[in-house]
């Protein structure tokens, strides 16, 4: 049974090491797997997705790597509880909608997940805090080997993995990092950064990945073609992508301080008030302010323990803030999120 209200408590797998202080903090790599002989998820009828749900869970029953973790059937969640987890990144904005036959299996640390009947039968996750493409994937790796022993995945020896999505085809890997990019949106240089990732066949999205929007100047960089591309390719792509991303915010914030410095200082401490004094705040706008509070630690602007900056993340989401808040909903949500942001920012030296 898990204690719903400690998990919203526990720091994310993708915020859990000062890593995240930088400008990439995580990195996930996906895979996307059917089974051979099967309807893809969107097009099975019901009964047939509600029984490979209970065919993958089963199976995978005694994977060692997830003792101490999580089997989740979706549908049987309240809906709070499901956009918990899309908020900690363990499963998608469609799941967290649309849970009828769909699961997921999360280890102990969260750091190794996979969902059942998303938009392929399988999908796999390992998730790292900063820049680890090798660590992560390793994990996901050696996961793919352990459940290819115990699932009959459809493999075309011509095409590769067989995906329920096209651009998916081939090795099935989505390689991500997820960066925070204040300076590069202050500086107006978003759009020329967007350009350019397209022109390297990248894709950008916002905070919680394909079809969200960018809170808190934090986007999700991944690889945009699997067909043709062999998995070493894909990391070394996205390892260098991850160095440019660096490069361009700290571009901006080099320009940003010799033009207008006492204005991005302003801008920092504005933050820090609204954030430290408001009675009420909204996810998006505290994920706004946040954001420009670590900017400020990134410049010495201001010194704020990195876990706190986590934490304010951490509630500001709408699951997180209800639950740790106890609050029922509505404004009563809003008011809760604003009382634990003071609270962490109470002993802030100014």
């Amino acid at each position: 049974m898990i204690d719903w209200g400690n998990l919203a408590r526990r720091p994310c797998s993708w915020l859990a090491e000062e890593s995240s202080a930088g400008v990439i903090l995580s990195t996930r790599i996906r895979l996307a797997r059917n089974l051979t002989g099967r309807f893809f998820p969107q097009h099975a009828p019901r009964n047939e997705r509600r029984g490979l749900l209970q065919e993958i869970l089963d199976k995978t029953q005694s994977l060692e790597m997830f003792e101490g973790g999580h089997r989740l059937a979706l549908q049987a969640l309240e809906p709070l509880q499901r956009q918990l987890l899309g908020e900690r990144q363990l499963v998608s904005q469609e799941l967290v909608e649309s849970p009828e036959e769909r699961g997921v299996v999360v280890s102990g640390d969260e750091r190794l997940s996979f969902m059942i009947n998303e938009e392929d039968h399988v999908r796999m996750q390992a998730i790292r805090p900063g820049v680890d493409l090798d660590g992560a994937w390793r994990a996901v790796d050696a996961l793919d080997d352990d459940l290819d022993g115990r699932l009959d995945f459809a493999f075309s020896s011509t095409l590769g993995f067989l995906t329920s999505c096209p651009t998916n085809v081939g090795t099935g890997m989505r390689a991500s990092v997820q960066a925070h990019l204040p300076a590069v949106v202050l500086n107006k240089d978003l759009e020329r950064l967007i350009e350019d990732l397209r022109s390297k066949r990248l894709a950008i999205r916002g905070f919680y990945g394909e079809g969200s929007a960018a809170f808190g100047n934090f986007f999700q960089v991944s690889n945009g073609t699997t067909l043709g591309v062999r998995e070493a390719e894909i990391l070394e792509r996205l390892d260098a992508a991850a160095r440019e991303l660096a490069d361009w915010e700290e571009r901006a914030r080099q320009a940003l301080l010799s033009r207008a410095r006492s204005l991005l200082e302003d801008k920092v401490w504005r933050s820090f008030g609204i954030l430290r004094h408001a009675r009420v705040l909204g996810a998006p706008e505290t994920l706004n302010h946040a954001s420009l509070l670590r900017l400020g630690v990134s410049l010495d602007f201001l010194k704020i323990p990195l876990r706190t900056l986590d934490e304010i993340l951490l509630c500001a989401q709408p699951a997180h803030a209800q639950l740790l808040g106890g609050a029922d909903g509505g404004t009563e949500v809003d008011a809760r999120r604003a009382a634990m942001v003071r609270e962490k920012l109470q002993h802030v030296e100014r």
